[in-house]
């Protein structure tokens, strides 16, 4: 199965337009007054595979929040985010970025783009029955990928009527467990109605190659993410029930400074230096001589020891230990091709091992345990054979799962801060330095305050009516 691909077209994204996901029509911007050529559907699902992907791995979602909630990394400068000092209009680019393509870093799409390719193929009457129903599920697929990122993130968003804006102007929020409701019976869907010996996507797809047994597996492991944080269990028997990803599922960039991956474009292009691995997370490794931590951080200044920043420290106090701790790893913040996970496959075991102490589906949980933990040494480029059955289960098992995930999930900050959130485990201590009015470590991100100017009403009755960082959302115990 051919998982990490090159992303080889994205000079053809350079071609989508700037738009507003709720201020113009499908029929619109597909035209140029000036200049009317039609941007096709491929080059359209290229921009929004690529920037739904970069924003799942990028600063502002992921490192700079994500990574930061749970204590992988810490701060040592400009600590306001491990302190949780954050304003409404701290996540306007966050919220736009996503639901209409606003990203000056790179590229511009999204979901939006994602959206109006699927109203291209349904008006392409070159298409076959069996390619228009491949091309519709990858689309369908890898927007409820964006989706649960949105929904995780922030709780109730747009969705049943986002990128609707001729009949939705001012779309309704859906809870989040309709969210869920809604994605989960749309990936279903989906992999129900792929042909895997038909053609998809024959250019423009940078995550598969136009492979559909591969969309279709990706589909099933995205079942079965959905339905173990909403506690579905039939998604979650049905995602096990088909096939599924033999090797990690994720975006590999290119060397090309728009198009390389975030991280080193924060750390080498932008020259930016704001993060230490933290100390909670360098204990919780040093305790089991966890292999993966040399390959998670460089040893400190001049000596041949990691050190972790102790996380939550105010400014000044973080500043003072910058040239005594560990940075992140140079593979990860060095190589402007270093991947981005979309879905590992520790995680997928980690999930079999779950699913089966709940009762979701049978086999043998310490296997599906042991196997996740020595999916993830590899993937950080350790080698420790039989590392994975040498770690202690079988007294809690669940807080034991929720542990050993935490550690695999480093740099994947989306999907830890969910997990951490969901399992409620390991017990991370908030910060010291906390702001004012914020109890406990954020929840949530704030809705931002370009949503409240042009859909305010909505947005009013989102969430119960609040928008702090420490509601609760649906699927947290």
């Amino acid at each position: 199965m051919k998982i990490i691909n090159k992303l080889k077209y994205i000079g053809l994204a350079m071609l989508t337009l700037f738009v507003s996901a709720c201020e113009n029509g499908f029929d619109e911007i597909n035209t140029d007054p000036n200049s009317p050529v039609a941007v096709p559907a491929s080059t359209l699902l290229t921009n929004g595979i690529f920037n739904v992907g970069y924003t799942y791995w990028d600063r502002d979602l992921n490192f700079e929040f994500g990574e930061l909630m749970v204590q992988h990394m810490a701060q040592n400068e400009y600590t306001e985010e491990q302190r949780y000092s954050f304003a409404t209009s701290d996540f306007n680019f966050r919220w736009g970025n996503l639901y209409s393509g606003q990203n000056v870093a790179a590229p511009t799409g999204g979901l939006y783009d994602l959206a109006a390719a699927r109203a291209l193929v349904e008006a392409n009457e070159n298409l076959s029955d069996a390619q228009r129903a491949n091309q519709l599920a990858v689309i369908d697929i890898y927007m409820s990928f964006g989706f649960q990122m949105i929904t995780d993130m922030w709780g109730d968003i747009p969705y049943s009527q986002a990128f609707q804006p001729g009949e939705y102007p001012f779309p309704a929020y859906d809870t989040q467990e309709a969210v869920y409701t809604g994605m989960i019976s749309t990936v279903t869907n989906a992999v129900n109605s792929i042909t895997t010996s038909a053609d998809g996507f024959t250019s423009g797809d940078i995550l598969f190659e136009g492979d559909m047994a591969d969309w279709q597996a990706f589909g099933n492991a995205l079942l079965i993410r959905m339905g173990m944080r909403s506690g579905n269990s039939a998604a979650v028997a049905a995602g096990f029930g088909g096939s599924l990803p033999t090797s990690d599922v994720a975006l590999v960039f290119q060397e090309s400074q728009d198009v390389s991956n975030p991280f080193y474009q924060d750390k080498v292009v932008s020259s930016r230096d704001d993060f230490r691995i933290s100390e909670e997370l360098v204990t919780a490794m040093n305790a089991q001589a966890d292999p993966r931590l040399e390959f998670y951080a460089m040893p400190a200044p001049g000596t041949d020891v990691i050190v972790g920043m102790p996380y939550g420290l105010s400014d000044g106090d973080a500043f003072t230990r910058k040239n005594s701790t560990s940075d992140i790893h140079t593979n990860i913040e060095d190589d402007p091709t270093a991947p981005a996970y979309l879905f590992s496959m520790a995680e997928l075991e980690f999930f079999r091992a779950e699913a089966i102490v709940r009762g979701y589906i049978t086999g043998d949980d310490a296997a599906a345990f042991a196997a996740a933990i020595d999916h993830s040494v590899a993937q950080f480029g350790a080698s420790s054979p039989g590392y994975g059955a040498s770690i202690s289960y079988g007294t809690n098992k669940l807080n034991e799962i929720a542990e050993q995930k935490w550690i695999a999930l480093y740099t994947n900050g989306v999907e830890a801060y969910a997990e951490w959130r969901r399992l409620g485990h390991p017990a991370l201590v908030p910060s010291a330095e906390a702001v004012a009015g914020v109890t406990g470590i954020p929840s949530r991100m704030l809705y931002p305050n370009t949503e409240d100017g042009t859909n305010g009403d909505n947005l009013a009755a989102a969430n119960g009516g609040s928008n702090t960082l420490n509601d609760k959302l649906w699927f947290m115990p």
